[in-house]
C-alpha cells in the first residue's frame, strides 16, 4: 500500500494496521470495479413485501433497495416524494435494483433489518441496500438539529446507489468478505413487538397509543426507539448522558463531508481526531472498521453508522480514505464525550420514555409578551399548554395556559418546544417534585409545586 506524499503522516498507523491479517488489500478493493451492469428492469416497481423482494433479488442476482417510511410523520416527507417520483437522476439507477417500500415499523423483519445498530429510529425515512442474501451493503438517511436536508439529497442517494451497484457486480467482492454475515432466515421472524421492551412499553401506553398499535397496526419509528430503551428504563440503568450519545456526525471527529457526494471531505478541523490521523480536504472516505469489523463505505450514513456502533469514551477507529487515487489507512483516536450531539429534534427523547415530562407543552412567547410581563431576553418564557385538570399533576396543581413559565427549579434556560422538553427530561424523573415559577396575564408571579407521576409531554 502506498501513502504517497502522506508517508510521514500515515506510516505509524499503517504499521499498526499491518499486523492485522484481516486487513484487505485496499489497492484492489478500492480500485475500479471489474463488474458490468445487466440490462435494467423495464420500470421501477415498489414492492410492499420485503421477503417477496428478497426472492426476486435472488432470482435475478440484483441488489435490494429497501425504504422504510413512517407515513404519519411529516419529517422527511419531501425526500420520500423525491425517491418515489424518481426522475432522471434516480430512475436509471433504481431500475437496477429490486425496490421495496415499507410504511410501518411493524413491517420490519429484525432478521434482515437490524435496526439497533443500523437505523436512526428518530427519522421517519430510512434506506437499506441489501445483497440478494440479505447482507447489508449500505444504509442511507440522516439529519441533524437543522433538518434532514443538511445530510441527505437526491444526488447523495444517486451516488450511494451507483457505488453499491459497482460493488455488487464486481466478481471479486465475495472474496473480500466485507459485507458481513448473511442473516439466518431459518430463525423465527421477529418484528419490533418481539423486542424485550415491548410488553412494558405497551403497558405504559395511553388508550390512544394502544389503539394505534392494535387497531391501526402502526408503530412509529421513534416509538421503536422507546421500546429498545424500555428494559434499561424499567431497570433504572438507563444513563441519560452516555446512552443518548447516538449517531455522531462526521463533525464529531473533525470531518465535514460534502452532502451531495456523501464521502468527499471538504473540511478537516484543526487539532481534531481526523486531523491528527492525517485526513485532508479533498480526501474521499472509503472504508472503516468498527466493532463488527471492516465495512466498505458508500455514503455519509455508513460512516455515521460505524461511529454509532463504536464505543463511547476512548476508542480507536480504523479508517481508509483515497487521496490522489491511492488508499491511505490510519486510526482516528477519540476520547471523552466525542459522540455527543444536539438532541432537541429527537422525538424519542422530547416526548418518549426518557425521564419525565413537565406536564405541559412549552410554547415560546415573543418579545412583545416578554416586555409586557417584564421577562428579560435570554431567559425562559413559555406558555404552559396543559390539558384538563384531571390529565396530569401540573394542571391539577393549577398550572394552565393562562400562565407563562419563567423558571423551573430556579433555572431559566432560554428554551421552548422540544428543546425545553429534552432539557426537562434530562434533568427530571418520575417521582421528582418540581417547582415552577410563572407569571399570569398581569405579570404577577406565582409558584407551583407538583410531583411528576408520568411521562406525558
Amino acid at each position: 500500500m502506498k501513502c504517497g506524499v502522506a508517508v510521514l503522516i500515515c506510516s505509524i498507523p499503517l504499521l499498526a494496521l499491518a499486523a492485522d491479517s484481516t486487513r484487505p488489500d485496499w489497492g484492489e478493493v478500492l480500485g475500479p470495479s471489474q463488474g458490468a451492469l445487466p440490462a435494467p428492469l423495464a420500470e421501477v416497481r415498489w414492492l410492499p413485501d420485503l421477503h417477496q423482494g428478497l426472492e426476486q433479488a435472488k432470482a435475478q442476482n440484483r441488489p435490494l433497495f429497501v425504504t422504510l417510511r413512517c407515513l404519519p410523520c411529516k419529517q422527511c416527507s419531501a425526500f420520500d416524494k423525491d425517491v418515489l417520483e424518481g426522475g432522471p437522476q434516480l430512475d436509471p439507477l433504481l431500475r437496477q435494483f429490486v425496490t421495496v417500500r415499507l410504511v410501518s415499523a411493524k413491517s420490519i423483519d429484525l432478521r434482515l433489518l437490524p435496526i439497533q445498530g443500523y437505523q436512526d429510529l428518530d427519522l421517519s425515512w430510512w434506506g437499506y441496500l441489501l445483497s440478494p442474501r440479505g447482507q447489508i451493503y449500505a444504509i442511507f438517511g440522516g439529519r441533524d438539529e437543522v433538518s434532514d436536508e443538511t445530510r441527505i439529497s437526491v444526488p447523495a442517494l444517486a451516488n450511494t446507489l451507483r457505488r453499491v451497484l459497482a460493488w455488487h457486480y464486481d466478481p471479486r467482492r465475495p472474496g473480500w468478505d466485507l459485507d458481513g454475515p448473511a442473516p439466518d432466515l431459518s430463525a423465527p421472524q421477529k418484528d419490533p413487538t418481539s423486542l424485550p421492551g415491548f410488553r412494558a412499553w405497551f403497558g405504559h401506553a395511553t388508550p390512544q397509543l394502544k389503539a394505534q398499535v392494535t387497531t391501526q397496526n402502526c408503530i412509529h419509528c421513534h416509538q421503536v426507539n422507546e421500546i429498545v430503551r424500555e428494559p434499561a428504563v424499567e431497570a433504572g440503568t438507563f444513563d441519560k448522558d452516555k446512552d443518548l450519545q447516538i449517531w455522531p456526525l462526521p463533525e464529531n471527529v473533525g470531518i465535514t463531508l460534502e452532502r451531495d457526494d456523501g464521502l468527499k471531505v471538504i473540511k478537516v478541523k484543526d487539532g481534531s481526531p481526523a486531523a491528527n490521523a492525517g485526513l485532508q480536504a479533498g480526501d474521499e472516505l472509503a472504508a472503516a472498521r468498527g466493532p463488527e469489523g471492516w465495512r466498505r463505505l458508500f455514503g455519509q450514513a455508513d460512516f455515521r453508522g460505524v461511529l454509532h456502533r463504536s464505543p463511547a469514551g476512548p476508542a480507536n477507529i480504523d479508517l481508509v480514505w483515497i487521496r490522489g487515487g491511492e488508499p491511505i489507512a490510519a486510526q482516528i483516536s477519540v476520547a471523552g464525550d466525542w459522540k455527543r450531539t444536539v438532541l432537541d429534534w429527537r422525538m424519542s427523547v422530547s416526548q418518549g420514555n426518557v425521564g419525565a415530562g413537565p406536564g405541559f407543552f412549552p410554547i415560546a412567547k415573543g418579545a412583545a409578551d416578554r416586555k409586557r410581563l417584564g421577562i428579560p431576553e435570554g431567559s425562559l418564557a413559555v406558555q404552559a399548554w396543559t390539558g384538563p385538570k384531571d390529565q396530569g399533576p401540573a394542571s391539577a396543581a393549577g398550572l394552565s395556559r393562562e400562565y407563562v413559565v419563567t423558571a423551573v427549579d430556579g433555572q431559566s434556560p432560554n428554551l421552548a418546544g422540544r428543546a425545553f422538553l429534552v432539557w426537562f427530561r434530562l434533568h427530571h424523573d418520575v417521582g421528582d417534585t418540581v417547582h415552577v415559577t410563572a407569571k399570569d396575564a398581569k405579570g404577577r408571579a406565582k409558584e407551583f409545586a407538583y410531583t411528576l407521576k408520568g411521562k406525558d409531554w
